[in-house]
């Protein structure tokens, strides 16, 4: 999500008022209204209830308000550490992460690199693993940290752990009170997926193909936020990471294995072959190997 949008809602929702919190933020009324309403077609929610003297959440709205503030607390923090590394020490770690790992892992793995090579200035780039892979060909970056399987080619793959996918159900639906789910639960039921572009999205409608699954999908999103904000509101079903169920651990999805089927991912940082590997990648990889191990 947007930054930018998301302080936009939190400021908004902290003075309960468009005035007041334009005025915050610096910006005229109908900027702000705009950029809310950007906010809620993202998501397909109405945010705020409108009255005569000001606005106040929505359901949908105090579901998102802490997930905001946590997503913008950790933003702040991951961009201190950067600058501070910088402004510390010398040398530059250019780092691709994708989407479905970096919000999950990057974070924890930094504050632990600032503790250990606070020289190391890191600057960090999240994008789709094609993406990635040919930045990192193209010598613009200097280790990535994704997921398999993607077909990385002429490079060196180190595995750094496993995350299991878990499905996610409204916390309404027999499979969470089952704690499993079946296939055939899974057949013909309306599903919210990851768009094909994410390495996952194309791992998950693999599976299902395979397995001839064929839900019917009403959403494809390009964020694991978004999927999961909607599960919760029983639009449909989702086959998502357990590091991202384990961080939206809220009271309206539940996630529950698949019967009879292990899924599962694994994490992996990769190099250009043949690449020197300096010891300030290393020691930026081995932190996050720690994190996706849970050590």
């Amino acid at each position: 999500m947007d930054s930018i949008l998301l302080r936009a809602f939190l400021e908004t929702a902290d003075s309960g008022a468009l005035s007041r919190a334009a005025a915050q933020l610096g910006l005229s009324q109908p900027s702000l209204t705009a950029q809310i309403q950007r906010l809620e077609r993202h998501l397909g929610v109405e945010l705020f209830d409108r009255h005569g003297r000001g606005v106040r959440l929505t359901d949908a709205g105090r579901a998102l308000y802490p997930r905001a503030r946590r997503l913008l607390d950790e933003l702040r923090e991951t961009e201190d550490a950067v600058r501070r590394e910088g402004q510390e020490g010398q040398g530059t770690l250019r780092v691709g992460a994708i989407p479905t790992v970096a919000p999950y892992v990057l974070p924890a793995a930094l504050r632990r690199m600032q503790v250990r090579n606070a020289a190391t200035r890191v600057e960090l780039r999240e994008d789709y693993s094609a993406v990635l892979a040919r930045l990192l060909q193209e010598g613009e970056l200097d280790v990535l940290i994704a997921a398999q399987p993607y077909p990385f080619e002429h490079a060196s793959i180190e595995s750094l752990g496993s995350d299991a996918l878990v499905v996610a159900v409204p916390a309404s639906h027999p499979a969470a009170r089952a704690g499993r789910i079946t296939l055939a639960q899974l057949r013909d039921t309306p599903a919210v997926t990851l768009d094909p572009a994410h390495c996952l999205g194309e791992q998950v409608a693999g599976f299902c193909s395979r397995q001839q699954v064929l839900p019917s999908v009403v959403c494809r999103s390009a964020q694991l936020a978004t999927v999961l904000e909607l599960v919760g509101a029983e639009v449909g079903l989702s086959i998502v990471p357990a590091m991202a169920a384990a961080r939206h651990n809220t009271p309206q999805c539940a996630y529950v294995p698949l019967a009879e089927h292990s899924l599962q991912r694994e994490i992996v940082a990769v190099w250009r072959r043949g690449a020197q590997r300096a010891a300030a990648t290393e020691a930026f990889v081995d932190c996050v190997r720690e994190v996706v191990r849970g050590r």
